[in-house]
This record gives structure tokens, C-alpha cells and sequence, in this order.
């Protein structure tokens, strides 16, 4: 750094350039062995009077004077600018080591506290684990007294417990024939038979707008054809089954498609009318069951009657398969089907889920009257062909009354109530009378 102080020390070492001595500026108008002191127009090497030509400087007169005195001047701007330059180079020098050196205590002031944080939380998870073992200790220790205690316990209870056992199977077979309540209303037996007639309803008419009819064209052999009248002759009836046959010769134009209808409907109730009133899958198993309970109700009171039912069908009832069932119900629709002329092959394939929820629906309704209800008797019935219309026990399909005709087929099922030799129609069955071939 450059020092400025009398005027034969104006050119001192700078520290800051490694030792490097700076140069005094030349002027190659004046000799190299002069020099011109600042604001002194005399030399320091004569003594010549003003107004001598003579001395050293004499050459240069006024103008070599200004001259020189501006050169010198400009050397001390340009040095005023350097140091200017270089103080300021170094105060921001300093500016960002105090920055640097604040962000330094910072960051450990931060790290210190964090880690006393750390350290707190370690202290603190060292005493909860403490803690926490000691209570886990206890809690072992608890619990071995109290599994002692409950082996003791099962060793007292044991024989109290068998006793019981003892005491129950004595009363099981008592408390069957003595419970009185019901499990079902009469109410909820008559919604599941509504439920199952509009079922078979909606399942015909499916199938009725599905398969083809195709008359006279269906060619079959003399065997096949009396299986299907013989099967048809029991589920439908013969005047159903006639009426059936003669449309048959007819013309796919001349086709009634509600006439299958009918007949499939009927059909169908007469098939879930067996369901509902069988003891058993096998038939004669069933009509064995039947007697005996017959005679049952002739000796005891009906407490007793309803619940022998209900455990005899409880029991029974795990041998049935819906399934096995349904493909009974899909044969004789097939017979039908035949009679009728049509194509029969969707039966397997497109209502067989169908036909399987209408069989699983009488299977509850068959559960629902032999289970369910034992305080009275309740009945599904359906009317035979050929028997006159009574509005007391049926109405006509399609909701009107049509005194003196005779069914021909039921395609609704009904539902009657037993109590003592008395019988009350819950539910109608329906009919389809003769007026409607």
C-alpha cells in the first residue's frame, strides 16, 4: 500500500506486491539524475538566480514545468483510485469473512441445540423402555398368578360342568315338545306363497317369449311322444294337454302363445305344490311320514304333533337337493314343451338359474310350514281339473268369477289353516277354467 508523506517520500515498498519496489514515473524531457519536488520550482542540484538561462533545469522554462507538474498530478489520481479500489476489494473481503464466520456460529448453534434436543429424547426413551420393562415384569408375574388361579378354577368347575351336561340332555328332549312359539307368522308364510306364484307367473311368460313354437315340423318317435302326453296328462291335465295337441296342428300364424303360458304355469305349480307338502325327497318316504303324523294328531295335542313335525323335518330336510330337484321340474317342462310343439333346448341353458330359485322358493315355503309354525296347520293346495269354480277357495286367473264353469288346471297355489278339524283359506288358489280353451 502506498504512503504519502513529505515530498522526498513519496515512492515507498508496497507490502502488498510481494516486495516489489514501484517506479517513479518518467519524464523523457528531463535528465535521469533530476528531480522535480512538488510546488518547488527550484532543483535541488543548482543555485542558479531567476532569470538565468543557466543550471540544469534552464531548458525547460515555464512550460516544461506545467508539464511535468500535470504528469504528477494524474500519477496521484491514478494512486488515490488504486488504493480506493483496493480498500474497498478488501473491506468486502472482510464484509463476507464476518458473513462466513456468522453462518459458521449459526449453524453450530443450531447443531447444539439439536443435539442437547437428541439427547433429551434418548434420556427420555431410556426411561420409558425402563419404565416399560418393569410394568411388563409385573404383568408377567400377574399373569402366572392368574393362570393358577383359572386351573384351579376349571378343576372345581369340571365337575359342576359335566353335571349340567348331564341335566341338559335330560331337558333337551322335554323343552322340544314344549316350546310354543312360533317361528314364523301366518302373515310371512302368505307373503313366501305370493312370492312363489308371482315367480312361476314371470318364469312362464319368459319362457313363453323365448322358445319357438314349431307345430307339426317337430317329428319324434311314438315312444317319446306318449312319455310326454303320460307326464303331461298328470301335471297339466288332460283337457290342458288336449288343448295343447290341437294347437299344435296349427299354423305358426294360428300360434296362442298365452295357451303355453297356461300350461307352463300350471305346470310349475304343480310341481312346487309337491315340494311343499313332502316329508321327504323319496315319495314314499314322504307318504310314510304323512300317516304317521296323521295318527300323531289323533292322540296328542297339537303342541306336541307341531313339534314332533318340526324336528321330523328339521332333520330330513339336509337331505334335500335343490338341484336335483330342479332338473325333476326341467323334465316336466320338457313334456310339455314336446306336447306343445316347441323348442325345449333353452330350458337347460337359459332358465336353469332361474328354475332354481323358484325350487329353492317352494323349499322355503315347504320349510316355513313344516318348521316354522307349530301352534296350528297350515296347508298349500291346489284344485284338481274338471272340479266347479268356488269363489271360496279360488279365483279365476286373470281376476274374474265365473260361477258354474270347471278348472282345468291351477296355476296359482293356495294356502289353508288347520286348527282343530277347522279350515280358513289364507290364500286363493288360482285357476284356469274351462271358458278360457
Amino acid at each position: 500500500m502506498f504512503g504519502w508523506g513529505t515530498s522526498n517520500q513519496r515512492y515507498r515498498t508496497d507490502p502488498s506486491k510481494d516486495g516489489e519496489q514501484p517506479k517513479a514515473p518518467r519524464n523523457e524531457g528531463v535528465d535521469s539524475g533530476a528531480m522535480v519536488i512538488a510546488g518547488n520550482e527550484s532543483s535541488p542540484t543548482t543555485n542558479t538566480a531567476p532569470g538565468s538561462g543557466s543550471g540544469i533545469n534552464a531548458g525547460y522554462g515555464d512550460d516544461g514545468r506545467c508539464d511535468y507538474r500535470a504528469k504528477y498530478k494524474e500519477l496521484e489520481r491514478r494512486e488515490r483510485e488504486s488504493r480506493s479500489r483496493y480498500e474497498r476489494q478488501l473491506a468486502e473481503k472482510d464484509r463476507r469473512l464476518q458473513d462466513m464466520r456468522s453462518h459458521q456460529q449459526a449453524m453450530a448453534q443450531e447443531e447444539r441445540k439439536a443435539r442437547e434436543a437428541l439427547n433429551s429424547e434418548i434420556q427420555r426413551l431410556k426411561y420409558e423402555l425402563r419404565q416399560t420393562r418393569a410394568q411388563l415384569s409385573r404383568h408377567s408375574q400377574e399373569n402366572i398368578m392368574y393362570k393358577d388361579e383359572i386351573r384351579r378354577a376349571e378343576t372345581q368347575n369340571e365337575e359342576t360342568r359335566r353335571r349340567l351336561e348331564e341335566k341338559a340332555n335330560e331337558l333337551k328332549g322335554a323343552q322340544a315338545f314344549l316350546k310354543h312359539a312360533n317361528m314364523l307368522s301366518g302373515a310371512d308364510v302368505i307373503s313366501l306363497v305370493d312370492r312363489l306364484n308371482s315367480e312361476v307367473y314371470q318364469g312362464a311368460a319368459s319362457m313363453v317369449d323365448t322358445v319357438e313354437f314349431e307345430g307339426a315340423s317337430r317329428r319324434m318317435d311314438d315312444a317319446a311322444w306318449k312319455r310326454a302326453t303320460s307326464a303331461t296328462s298328470k301335471t297339466i291335465g288332460g283337457e290342458l294337454t288336449q288343448a295343447l295337441i290341437t294347437q299344435r296342428g296349427k299354423d305358426k300364424e294360428d300360434y296362442d302363445p298365452i295357451l303355453l303360458q297356461y300350461a307352463l304355469q300350471t305346470c310349475l305349480i304343480f310341481c312346487c305344490f309337491k315340494i311343499c307338502i313332502s316329508w321327504a325327497p323319496e315319495e314314499g318316504n314322504s307318504q310314510f311320514l304323512r300317516s304317521v303324523y296323521s295318527e300323531i294328531q289323533k292322540k296328542e295335542d297339537q303342541v306336541v304333533a307341531g313339534r314332533w313335525r318340526a324336528l321330523t323335518r328339521a332333520h330330513i330336510r339336509e337331505t334335500r337337493n335343490p338341484e336335483a330337484e330342479t332338473k325333476q321340474i326341467i323334465r316336466e317342462l320338457h313334456a310339455v314343451l314336446i306336447v306343445a310343439g316347441c323348442s325345449d333346448e333353452e330350458l337347460s341353458t337359459e332358465f336353469e338359474k332361474d328354475l332354481l330359485e323358484i325350487t329353492t322358493l317352494a323349499i322355503r315355503v315347504q320349510t316355513a310350514i313344516g318348521e316354522s309354525i307349530t301352534s296350528m296347520d297350515l296347508e298349500p293346495y291346489i284344485l284338481p281339473p274338471g272340479r266347479p269354480f268356488d269363489a271360496a277357495l279360488m279365483e279365476e286367473e286373470g281376476g274374474s268369477r265365473a260361477q258354474g264353469k270347471k278348472t282345468v288346471g291351477c296355476t296359482g297355489l293356495g294356502l289353508a289353516q288347520l286348527v282343530d278339524g277347522d279350515k280358513t283359506i289364507l290364500v286363493r288358489a288360482k285357476v284356469l277354467l274351462d271358458s278360457a280353451l
